[in-house]
């Protein structure tokens, strides 16, 4: 039997700052391709009205440009959320750096109203960490390395959601003719636990937090109460992150 391969989304988001428990996604955009075929068969660009008061920082403006005023006609992130859902539905995903941001956003946001999306069972490639193994370098610099051409001479513009995923989808396909390689191994949906190297081996770590870098199995030798805390309903981890958890406590 042949095997399936699935679509692939590309998703980006542009956001009011960096912290996803206080800030707001204001753009979201992907693209579908038919991974047989390499051709891009769907795609989506929403500008987002945060549906709470609101500051976008000043580093995030300086990269992407949007202002509250453009913002103010736009949906909300619970008027477009079914229609993100539904984008995602029986693909596998492709990043730039979006295991760490972009999908902890969504996640977020989802279980901000109420609702709740599941990243955990699909095939999550990241273009990102892949170029970082190979070479360590941000999407522009990627994009030209790998096409010849800059972004803005290729018609986008750098930190546009739009742009940024179309520049991601053609670093992938390049990536992927000069070496394939395979989705990333992720332990945790919010990225709290993730692999780090710890006495030469790949081992699960907390990413954040006051055990950042140290193993999980080694605070829960030390520090259970953590773990329980971690656990709780006090807390707004992804419930992917406290099942994992909940191993070491057991």
């Amino acid at each position: 039997m042949d095997e399936i391969i699935r679509p692939l989304v590309v998703p980006d988001v542009e956001t009011t700052g960096l912290d996803k428990q206080v800030d707001s996604i204001i753009q979201f955009a992907a693209l579908k391709v038919d991974r047989q075929t390499d051709n891009i068969i769907d795609s989506i660009n929403f500008y987002i009205r945060p549906d709470r008061p609101y500051t976008i920082t000043i580093q995030a403006y300086l990269k992407h440009h949007i202002k509250p005023d453009f913002l103010k006609d736009k949906p909300t992130f619970k008027e477009v959320a079914n229609q993100i859902r539904d984008f995602f539905e029986g693909c596998d995903i492709l990043t730039y750096n979006g295991i760490s941001f972009d999908l902890p956003f969504i996640k977020a946001e989802f279980q901000r109203i109420g609702e709740d999306i599941d990243f955990m069972n699909v095939d999550c490639y990241d273009a990102f960490l892949e170029e970082k193994r190979r070479n360590g370098n941000n999407l522009e610099a990627t994009f030209k390395r790998y096409v010849g051409m800059s972004m803005e001479d290729s018609g986008l513009q750098a930190h546009d959601a739009f742009s940024d995923v179309k520049a991601t989808w053609e670093v992938f396909k390049a990536q992927q003719e000069k070496q394939e390689y395979g989705p990333e191994q992720r332990l945790t949906e919010d990225n709290f636990i993730i692999y780090g190297e710890f006495n030469g081996s790949p081992t699960p770590v907390f990413a954040v937090g006051k055990y950042k870098d140290l193993p999980v199995a080694y605070v829960s030798s030390v520090d259970k109460g953590y773990l329980n805390w971690c656990i709780s309903p006090n807390t707004s981890f992804a419930k992917s992150t406290k099942d994992y958890i909940r191993q070491y406590i057991n």
